[in-house]
């Protein structure tokens, strides 16, 4: 009797570099510890230099793309050196819909992350376990630091918010993605208490940050990512310990806020096993999710008013 084995087809990596050659180096050398980025992909999205920009900026952009060119990071490696500054936003849009068509999958990585050893096993078993489960959006790699129940035993969850630090998806998912705002915004507000949700029930103001984003005061792909997640009532699954730290609140991030990045969390360095658990939206977590964000909330505002004081006072004193 004839047995047939099914090779896994490895999801290709992209990655979204700018102007941070220290933090995409980690990132670079921390993916290449898996042992699974042997047999992987790895496109590698460089965003140009913005208008005007000095020559230190010049020499940080430069710098950025030698090290994504230093060395063999995976099986293949492909280099996309963009001549002008498409922002972080419109990067990600057009990178994952480039190779999300072409490949049907993909996982996605920003230049300030670090992710396990386990991190691409874990992101392959959950996209091949869920490729076809309509009701599925993302597989998401890191965990806020929060707890999880003690009797809580298996090693995943589910949850609405799809997150974007460390996440993978399918074509049938992404092209869920509304570009369009101002239908987004629409899609929420006419079905009701799904703001309130999307808001993790005061935890953190996420439809104002849709109205600043129609405004021009924000650039967010994550908050239209996210907002296909609660319109379309679909779930990302998560792993109960972080396979993925965030390096990159530092001062010439993109989304800056504060000193001590209370996103900040340990990787873990062992497998998380994504097995047969109920296709069910875990309320706990994800109020518990809320309960963090807005904890912390208070300490990002005073944060930004420190920052602010700092960056005036050292201006009138010549200290800049």
């Amino acid at each position: 009797m004839a047995v047939s084995i099914r090779i896994m087809q490895f999801a290709p990596i992209v990655l979204f570099v700018y102007n941070r050659p220290e933090l995409t180096l980690s990132t670079l050398v921390h993916l290449s510890k898996n042992k699974e980025a042997g047999e992987s992909t790895l496109y590698v999205f460089c965003d140009g230099p913005k208008e005007g920009a000095s020559p230190e900026q010049l020499a940080l952009v430069k710098k950025a793309r030698e090290i994504v060119h230093q060395q063999q990071w995976c099986k293949e490696v492909i280099v996309m050196e963009a001549e002008k500054n498409k922002g972080l936003a419109t990067s990600v849009i057009d990178g994952v819909t480039e190779i999300i068509n072409k490949h049907g999958k993909v996982i996605v990585l920003e230049d300030d992350l670090a992710v396990s050893p386990f991190f691409l096993q874990y992101m392959n078993d959950g996209l091949t376990k869920y490729e076809h489960d309509e009701k599925m959006i993302c597989i998401h790699g890191y965990l806020y630091p929060i707890e999880i129940p003690a009797d809580y035993k298996p090693d995943t969850f589910l949850i609405h918010d799809p997150g974007c630090l460390g996440w993978g998806t399918w074509t049938r998912a992404w092209n869920k993605f509304e570009r369009d705002t101002d239908k987004v915004i629409a899609q929420i507000s006419e079905k009701k208490g799904l703001k309130a949700e999307f808001d993790f029930w005061g935890g953190y103001p996420f439809f104002r940050m849709l109205h600043q984003h129609k405004k021009g005061k924000v650039s967010s792909w994550a908050i239209r990512w996210r907002a296909a997640a609660y319109i379309h009532d679909m779930l990302t699954l998560y792993p109960v310990k972080s396979l993925v730290r965030h390096d990159g609140n530092v001062a010439t991030a993109t989304h800056h806020f504060m000193e001590d990045d209370y996103t900040y969390t340990e990787i873990y360095q062992d497998r998380i096993r994504v097995e047969d658990i109920p296709v069910n939206n875990y309320l706990l977590i994800e109020k518990k999710f809320g309960t963090f964000l807005r904890r912390n909330a208070g300490m990002t505002i005073q944060a930004k008013i420190r920052n602010r004081i700092i960056k005036y006072w050292r201006k009138i004193t010549g200290n800049a």
